[in-house]
């Protein structure tokens, strides 16, 4: 799917360049004619000159030679990539009066862009460079009645532009030129200007400009059967500049009319607003419009937009995303309002309303490529202990550098926070499972949702345990207990606690025993400070480890989880292969038919993932849903698989807005519509290069309020 921000701005970068390439080449045809003036060459000796320097596959039907002119008939030029044809039926070279200038004249010319490649404009200018041009400057007076631009192998004209004149120069392998030209649509000219200069530092700085043009005749390159079709508006205030500083393309939109395809049509009307296009990326800090006559909006910047064309005809996994999400919420039954936005290369971001027969819904969602590879998962705990006073999910985000994630897992409220399920984080398991669904996020990027298990056991020289748990507090069973616990093991009667200090290379979570030797036992009548060893529970029966016994301990989870890069815990479960999932372990099992804020994460069969919030308990504004509804909605927008997480007042999803530098709460918590301190959180992490285009502000977000720790 292609967004009309994705087509416009390509189209617009691209035509210029096809401009250029049309000025650059008559002056390959200027600097032949000068030869060709002083000695008769044929035209195949003209041909093969003109595709020596550009790389193009050149034929001309006819020379003919005059007293002072020289006139070049059928001239046809196209990439050897397919790329770009040129077809000019007539060119007239002379000389100027004064004899010191070449006059071009090209009554009509015809340029068919074609997927030109991305490498195809460095060869151009490093053919141009090579020319043997022996006079040190060549300057050439261009007069083009007008210049055509078409697409397709048939060429179909789409663009025309009139009044081509000016100066085109050549000096030092550097090419300046100052031109006037018109686009033309029917019988209205919208001027246009272009100025290439050699700057202080002897490169060439190159600006377009056009105070206002139509916007159909320049994207009518987009084939008719395209999921987007152009259907008016206007561009103001253009500007485009390259030279010193990479490409960059700044307009404003007024009055763009789209229409969306897909299984169903969609109208985009009245879009406005600012929008530029920059080395790789194309955004906005804000379009506004209407979407099948419901209020949208649009902000961000997409990274993934190349030099060459072909994105326009098949997109880029950024744009796909952006569409997918839209087109998506655009088929939610009574849309009331649309917000999206562009967060980080492979994460797309909505906020939207929706009108029910039992009241109004806020909804907010993350649309997830995990094959995107500048974007990880990882999960995150308060204060980066087991047990702690809470966190916000805003202040972690920040905290860890975030740019968008959730809450996590229900948890101990109000007294030791512990998550009570699974949780991994960085590849290391920090909390044993519970017999509740978790989820796991594999290296690849995909996800699994399961009950996961803890088996292990510890070999004594007089005993052999089952190990059941890690950083479970009490203990029942034998537990691990790792320093990721919290800052001092609680007392509770009836545990005893052995402390293990490693003979061998740590090799967990796996199935490799490694060995380690008992360094004290003591019971947990008091507090205990934290360290590495095994709780026993009252439940063990048996003779305990004694100080200075070697032990083996081994563990791993159930299912096999080694290369899970993040696991956290939740549940229920809601949907499994595409149907509703009554999960027999489902956390607070009375709320299931209660409409309240819900969250969850969801997989599509291609395994895009989805985190989407639904406030709740504003009745003014969002009504919330119960776990049923909550799957059916998920159902509608194509999730096969979906887990949710910690609901009601802990519902949290944070992202970085465009122009923000952190992470902040995107939807309304319904606590007094204030953040509630949680356990953990699943977050997504990106290391893609800075924006070029909507930039952190120098008043960014301010960072959440910090609870002090207990």
């Amino acid at each position: 799917m292609r967004l009309f921000l994705s087509n416009f701005a390509g189209l617009v970068r691209a035509r210029v360049r096809w401009i250029a390439g049309v000025a650059a080449a008559l002056l390959v045809l200027a600097v032949c004619a000068g030869f060709a003036l002083r000695e008769t060459f044929e035209r195949a000796a003209i041909a093969r000159t003109i595709a020596t320097a550009t790389g193009y596959e050149v034929t001309i039907d006819g020379v003919h030679h005059g007293s002072d002119a020289l006139t070049l008939v059928g001239l046809h030029a196209r990439s050897r990539g397919g790329g770009v044809v040129l077809d000019v039926p007539s060119i007239d070279v002379r000389r100027s009066a004064d004899g010191t200038k070449l006059v071009i004249e090209a009554p009509h010319a015809a340029l068919m862009p074609d997927r030109w490649r991305g490498d195809e404009r460095a060869r151009l200018l490093a053919g141009l460079g090579a020319l043997p041009i022996d006079n040190g400057r060549l300057e050439a007076t261009i007069h083009a009645g007008s210049v055509i631009v078409a697409g397709g192998s048939v060429p179909e004209a789409f663009a025309q532009f009139d009044r081509v004149e000016g100066r085109v120069a050549s000096a030092s392998e550097l090419l300046t030129y100052h031109l006037t030209l018109a686009l033309a649509d029917g019988d209205t000219r919208y001027p246009m200007s272009a100025d290439a200069d050699v700057g202080r530092d002897g490169r060439v700085v190159a600006t377009w400009s056009a105070a206002v043009l139509p916007l159909a005749p320049l994207t009518a390159v987009i084939p008719r059967d395209a999921p987007v079709g152009v259907q008016g508006g206007w561009l103001e205030d253009v500007v485009l500049s390259y030279g010193v500083a990479p490409p960059h393309f700044k307009a404003t939109l007024d009055g763009g009319r789209l229409e969306l395809r897909s299984s169903q049509t969609h109208e985009l009307d009245d879009l406005g607003g600012d929008f530029e296009v920059g080395e790789r990326s194309l955004g906005s800090t804000g379009l506004r419009g209407m979407l099948d006559g419901i209020p949208f909006e649009f902000s961000g910047e997409v990274s993934d937009v190349r030099s060459h064309l072909g994105w326009l005809v098949d997109g880029t996994p950024d744009l796909r995303g952006l569409g997918r999400l839209m087109l998506a919420v655009a088929g939610e039954p009574r849309l009331l309002a649309i917000r999206l936005e562009s967060t980080a290369p492979g994460l797309a971001f909505a906020h939207y309303s929706i009108a029910t027969d039992n009241g109004p819904l806020t909804v907010t969602s993350l649309l997830v490529n995990p094959r995107e590879p500048t974007l990880r998962f990882d999960t995150a705990i308060a204060e980066d202990r087991i047990v702690s006073g809470g966190e916000r999910t805003s202040a972690m985000g920040v905290r860890t550098h975030a740019v968008a994630g959730v809450n996590g897992d229900y948890f101990d409220i109000g007294r030791t926070y512990q998550p009570q399920g699974m949780l991994i984080r960085g590849g290391e398991l920090l909390r044993g499972p519970t017999d509740r669904y978790a989820l796991i996020v594999r290296r690849d990027g995909s996800v699994a949702f399961s009950e996961f298990h803890l088996r292990g056991t510890v070999t004594t020289p007089r005993a052999r345990f089952p190990v059941t748990q890690l950083n479970n507090w009490p203990a029942g069973d034998v537990t691990i207990v790792t320093p990721s616990f919290g800052k001092v093991l609680p007392a509770w009667p009836g545990i005893t606690f052995a402390t293990l200090r490693p003979l061998d290379a740590v090799a967990h979570p796996s199935n490799v025993p490694t060995r380690y030797i008992v360094e004290d036992v003591r019971k947990t009548d008091e507090p205990l400070p934290i360290a590495f060893g095994l709780a026993f529970g009252p439940r063990i029966k048996g003779p305990l480890p004694r100080p200075g016994d070697r032990v083996t301990l081994s563990y791993e989870l159930d299912p096999e989880s080694r290369d899970a890069v993040a696991g956290i815990g939740g549940g229920p479960l809601l949907l499994k292969n595409g149907e509703w999932y009554e999960d027999r372990h489902a956390p607070a099992p009375d709320e299931r038919d209660v409409r309240w804020p819900v969250i969850a994460l969801g997989r599509f069969p291609d395994d895009t993932l989805l985190l989407i919030a639904v406030d709740g308990r504003h009745p003014e504004r969002s009504i919330g849903m119960t776990r049923p509804e909550f799957a059916t909605m998920l159902q509608r927008q194509g999730v096969v698989d979906a887990m949710a997480l910690d609901s009601g007042g802990s519902v949290t999803l944070v992202s970085r807005a465009p122009g923000d530098e952190n992470v902040s709460v995107r939807n309304q918590p319904s606590d007094n519509s204030d953040e509630r301190w949680v356990s953990d959180a699943l977050f997504l992490y990106s290391s893609a290069p800075p924006p070029e285009i909507v930039f952190p502000r120098s008043a960014s977000t301010p960072l959440p309020e910090i609870r002090p720790t207990l």
